[in-house]
Parts: C-alpha cells; structure tokens; sequence
C-alpha cells in the first residue's frame, strides 16, 4: 500500500453525537435535522462508525401488523427510504404482529446499521455537508412514536477529489 492515495485523514478521536424524534401525528413520515458543523474550507467530513437506535414499541392491533421504522440519512428526505439510497446510513424498522387476540414482537425485521460495539475499523459511511437527519414513520400506530440514535463518528479530512464527489452525490439526491 505504499505510494496509495487515500482519501481521507482522520483528524479526531470518535465522538457522540446524539438525537431524539417523535412522530408530529399516529403513522405520520417526521424528521429532525442533526447539526454536525464542519469546516467546509478544509474538506472536513464526517466518518460515521456506527449508530444506535431506541424508539418507542409498535402497538399491539388486533389483526394487523404494526411497524415503526426509522432511519438516519445524509440528506433531507420526505419518506422512509431503501438500501438503494446513496444517503441512507441507517434503517430500523420494528414489528408487532397481531392475531384476533394474541400478539407477537416486537420483532426487528430489518436493520441497516452497525449494532455490535464500536471498534475503529468498522464505518458506515462519509458525510461531507453539515447535517445528518433521523426520521420515524408509524404503521398502524394509535398514538404517535419517538425514536432517538446515538451515532458514532469521528472528523476525517477529505481529499478535494473525495470532498467534491461526497458534496455532489448529497447534494444531488
């Protein structure tokens, strides 16, 4: 690996950054924007190791599945998106399957994140604009969900060929 081009320094030991959200109505797509401030002039990025999440429990409804799902993003978004989503660091969803009168779960029945403790060579992924976003959507829900995240990160110094293509990918999807 001598003579390899890197594309990042890192330039500090990882950090906590951590946020909370609850749903602005039952079942309805809410999302909060988490500062991380970088400096933009020096290519700074943010290299995120792992995140954690916590939320409320799905409700348990007769007859129906009931889903609460979570995510963290690079970008804004306006819905829960897929694992085809360039921006997408995280995604939980838990579930509580309902009968006529029995219940099941919760269950998580699908996760994008790093859930094992943090060690220093796992990485989810590299922002380079200021902001990271958590959002919630209920399924099936009577009362409005809160979720929160731990996110695990660390302040890396990008290479100008690796800042430009982070900063266009965020800001173009």
């Amino acid at each position: 690996m001598i003579g390899m081009a890197r594309a990042y320094q890192v330039t500090s030991d990882p950090f906590y950054i951590n946020a909370s959200v609850i749903e602005t109505g039952p079942n309805t797509y809410t999302q909060v924007q988490i500062s991380s401030p970088l400096d933009s002039l020096n290519r700074e990025g943010l290299l995120v190791h792992a995140i954690y999440f916590r939320s409320s429990i799905p409700d348990a409804v007769p007859n129906l599945n009931s889903t609460i799902e979570m995510q963290v993003t690079a970008t804004s978004k306006t819905a829960i998106v897929g694992v085809n989503d360039a921006n997408l660091l995280a995604h939980r969803e838990l579930v509580t399957t309902g009968g006529a009168a029995e219940f099941s779960g919760p269950h998580v029945i699908d996760m994008i994140a790093n859930t094992d403790s943090y060690q220093g060579d796992m990485n989810l992924g590299i922002v380079a604009t200021d902001d990271l976003f958590l959002a919630i959507r209920g399924i099936n829900q009577t009362v409005a969900k809160g979720a929160s995240v731990r996110v695990v990160a660390s302040r890396v110094k990008l290479s100008a060929d690796a800042y430009a293509a982070l900063v266009t990918n965020e800001l173009s999807s």
